[in-house]
């Protein structure tokens, strides 16, 4: 016979008491099923909210570009000289839009150091490399880098000394490569160059581009050390004074410059003379846009043409949501 008393818990009672149970469970799974769907769908929407926003800010930076062609367009009609008293050399301030905001600049890159001046038709400038050397020196650093430099972009593959690196150096590294052999194609592959390591290289690059053909350097837009790079001998503080002049009445011509009273002592061939200019045709926008949480960042480097056509050469950009 079977034992009465657990019969009895196996009764109604204990029925109900699993239905509960079961119905519990259930709801347990329905919540957090409904939880994870709810978090599902608000990281999606904000998803969906991030992309939207993100293709405005790249709208408003297409725009923005757009906007500093046309600009330097006209400048070119209107202005004998590119210097930095000019609209286009004005750091626009913070512009409020529709969630966010946009912010720009305009940079003459002419003002800057073309690092592939210094080979002409695979044969070393000898002007443009003492340039470099100055300029390294400027900013406390050895001027036999510039030797390095050189044999990346030279076409042999012999070493210069004491300094230089070719293949054979490269090829040694825990991550080998070659030498490029050729112009930069931007500034930032000097971080490839033996001996330019992130400190080395954050000092320098602020006063290096690298153009795509042979360019003169604006003395208008031209920072204290490019100015400095272009002399054997120099006074700094007459140099210094210059500049400040400068701000309020640049130079209108090459020959303004270099018949100034303030570098009557300097040491300026003709020669020399022919790697300077007033005007310049490659310019670089940096534009930055933030609409909502997405904010994007875009650098166009432009090249303005003798009729005022102006055409993007390389333009980097970066998001971030």
């Amino acid at each position: 016979m079977g034992n009465p008393a657990r019969s009895a818990a196996a009764g109604p009672g204990a029925q109900g008491g699993v239905a509960l149970v079961t119905a519990l469970l259930v709801v347990s799974i329905a919540t957090v099923a409904a939880a994870t769907f709810m978090r599902h769908q608000a990281l999606d929407l904000r998803r969906t909210a991030n992309t939207i926003q993100g293709d405005q800010a790249w709208l408003y930076i297409k725009g923005a570009e757009t906007w500093a062609k046309a600009i330097l367009a006209r400048d070119q009609k209107d202005s004998k000289y590119d210097g930095l008293d000019e609209t286009w050399a004005t750091t626009l301030p913070p512009i409020e839009l529709p969630g966010g905001f946009m912010t720009g600049t305009v940079e003459d890159m002419q003002g800057r150091f073309n690092i592939n001046n210094l080979m002409r038709e695979g044969k070393v400038d000898p002007q443009a490399l003492a340039r470099f050397q100055r300029l390294l020196e400027s900013r406390g650093l050895d001027k036999d880098l510039v030797q390095a430099v050189v044999d990346w972009m030279d076409p042999d593959i012999e070493a210069t000394p004491p300094q230089g690196a070719e293949d054979d150096y490269y090829m040694g590294l825990e991550a080998p490569y070659r030498t490029a052999n050729r112009p930069m194609a931007h500034i930032s592959e000097l971080r490839l160059v033996q001996g330019f390591d992130a400190e080395t290289y954050a000092k320098i690059a602020p006063l290096l581009t690298a153009l795509p053909a042979h360019t003169a350097i604006n003395v208008n837009t031209a920072p204290a050390e490019v100015l400095y790079s272009l002399f054997d001998k120099v006074d700094e503080q007459a140099l210094a004074e210059l500049i400040k002049e400068r701000e309020q009445s640049p130079f209108e011509k090459v020959e303004d410059f270099t018949a100034s009273k303030l570098l009557q002592d300097a040491k300026l061939n003709a020669e020399a003379r022919e790697g300077l200019a007033v005007s310049s045709a490659y310019f670089l926008v940096h534009i930055e846009a933030q609409i909502g949480q997405a904010r994007a960042r875009a650098q166009s480097l432009l090249f303005r043409g003798d009729k005022g056509e102006l055409h993007v050469i390389q333009r980097s950009q970066a998001a971030h949501p």
